[in-house]
């Protein structure tokens, strides 16, 4: 094995294990490091970009590790993650300076194409749906006007209506979401929790829902701020037929 080989295992030991020590005779004096967390110069920097909590959040779910190819001055291997994960892996480039490493570049991959599964919503999506205004991370709607243009809005009375459906109680059934979705439609709606990095993006087909039954069911599945908003219960409720939804929850990337 050569000494440039036995220095990149040891900067990969340093980032999965933190054994420091067993890196830092390899790397140069004026060693560079580019990542997309930032860029360090010099022994020093070089082990506190080591440690950068984000790097390591993204090799925290067991990447697999390419074997290192070499190149004249560098040695290139790929950390490689399961396709669940939000990227594809993080590749490394290193230039070496004799048997030392001069220059290291940390590059995430994009990620793997999702198989889609069926359109289901699963508990952890409906509860992080109908949580969302207690969470303080209220889930925003976005649909289109007789001009083309498109509006964005948060909406507190978010929830899932069923499988493949969710629902919204809009007060004022002259507002904006109301009067153009019988013409367009089609709504995007989103959900982000910055804490848990959970993002669902859903995207279906709005309509207004006359029956008394459904009325009274979105109404009562709204938080009890926003009803006492419409305690006479003058708004309408809006039913969206989910087409697709995608995004990464705890459990990994979805593609339904």
């Amino acid at each position: 094995m050569s000494d440039r080989i036995t220095a990149v295992e040891a900067y990969q030991n340093a980032i999965v294990k933190g054994e420091d020590d067993s890196v830092a005779g390899y790397l140069a004096d004026n060693v560079v490091v580019e990542s997309q967390f930032g860029r360090a110069e010099g022994v020093e920097g070089a082990l506190a970009l080591l440690h950068e909590p984000r790097i390591a959040g993204l090799l925290a779910a067991g990447p697999h590790w390419t074997e290192p190819a070499e190149n004249g001055d560098t040695i290139t291997v790929t950390a490689r993650l399961p396709a669940t994960a939000p990227f594809g892996g993080v590749e490394f480039v290193f230039t070496f300076s004799g048997a030392k490493i001069s220059r290291v570049e940390q590059q995430t991959l994009p990620g793997a194409p999702v198989p889609a599964a069926e359109l289901r919503l699963t508990d952890e999506i409906k509860n992080a749906v109908n949580g969302a205004f207690d969470n303080q991370t209220p889930m925003m709607i976005a649909y289109s006007d007789g001009e083309g243009e498109i509006h964005l809005s948060f909406r507190g009375t978010i929830q899932a209506y069923s499988d493949d459906q969710l629902a919204v109680w809009a007060r004022d059934p002259e507002g904006g979401l109301p009067r153009h979705i019988s013409a367009r439609p089609k709504v995007t709606l989103f959900y982000h929790d910055p804490k848990t990095r959970t993002t669902y993006t859903f995207y279906g087909r709005a309509r207004i829902a006359d029956d008394p039954d459904a009325r009274t069911a979105v109404f009562d599945g709204s938080p009890a701020r926003e009803r006492q908003m419409d305690f006479r219960r003058g708004g309408v409720a809006i039913i969206v037929d989910l087409d697709k939804v995608e995004g990464r929850g705890p459990a990994g990337r979805i593609l339904m």
